[in-house]
């Protein structure tokens, strides 16, 4: 298992997330190249590079940045929304550009699970042919639960197609983490790790908000236990769930702060 971080993790760095509706304008925003420091200040050697961040750029680009990650013990994954041919197409040209291995996938609508399984079975010659593995996350969109993903998995039956397990994503379905990662886990390559809370904030009912790895409701050490005992080692990514604050030097430095928090107990619990 190798330390990293999935792009959420430095949401607001990045300048927001418009899906949400997000209205953090900076004056600089980080990019893939800023994150790639970050990464190796915190110590850690992977970065995945999700959707959040804008991944446009010229073929000599995504070459510099396999370089500039490569020199400094980096690896790169890649992760974007949508499991479509297209969107499969175009990762796949920019894993052969950046030197990456895994491409991180999940459904943005329900189809149902015969279709899924036939799409992703159309990809697997491409991963074959190119050592590319795929992970479909569990995501906060909560299309799947855990069991409709393992049946997937179980159906497809290939290494190469596999779960990226997210902690805490499947709660919108009532699914407890640790259930979870039990069921994904003999499916397991890639882990998204961050720690939440729930509490009674007000007469109109609970509030699910997050809070720096170790200080929330999150087992980790169980997660981690459970996941080695399904014999699978895949990469562990943090990620972030954080409220902006009231200005941008303050939620730029609470976010950095939550960040070298989560790196030193997840450090701690490995």
């Amino acid at each position: 298992m190798k330390l990293g971080v999935s792009t959420y993790a430095y949401r607001w760095a990045l300048g927001g997330d418009p899906r949400f509706g997000d209205d953090f304008e900076l004056t600089e925003p980080l990019d893939v190249f800023g994150l790639i420091d970050k990464v190796s200040n915190l110590g850690l050697e992977v970065l995945q590079i999700c959707e959040n961040v804008d991944f446009h750029m010229a073929d000599e680009d995504y070459r510099r940045l396999a370089e500039v990650a490569g020199n400094k013990g980096i690896t790169l994954e890649l992760g974007d929304a949508g499991i479509d041919a297209s969107i499969f197409d175009r990762n796949v040209r920019i894993a052969d550009l950046t030197d990456s291995h895994l491409l991180r996938l999940y459904p943005e609508k329900r189809e149902h699970i015969g279709t899924l399984i036939r799409k992703i079975r159309g990809f697997l010659p491409v991963l074959r042919d190119r050592e590319l593995t795929l992970a479909i996350e569990n995501s906060s969109l909560c299309l799947y639960s855990c069991h409709q993903l393992a049946e997937i998995f179980k159906q497809i039956d290939n290494p190469l197609v596999g779960a990226c397990i997210d902690v805490v994503n499947s709660t919108g379905l009532l699914e407890t983490p640790l259930e979870t990662v039990r069921v994904l886990s003999p499916y397991a390559v890639s882990l998204h790790l961050k720690d939440f809370r729930i509490e009674r904030r007000d007469v109109g009912g609970f509030t699910i908000f997050g809070v720096p790895l170790g200080k929330g409701m999150i087992d980790v050490k169980a997660v981690l236990d459970t996941i080695r005992e399904s014999g699978h080692q895949p990469n562990v990514l943090l990620e972030q769930w954080m409220d902006k604050r009231e200005n941008e030097e303050e939620t730029l430095k609470e976010e950095e702060r939550w960040m070298r928090e989560s790196a030193r107990f997840l450090r701690s619990v490995m």
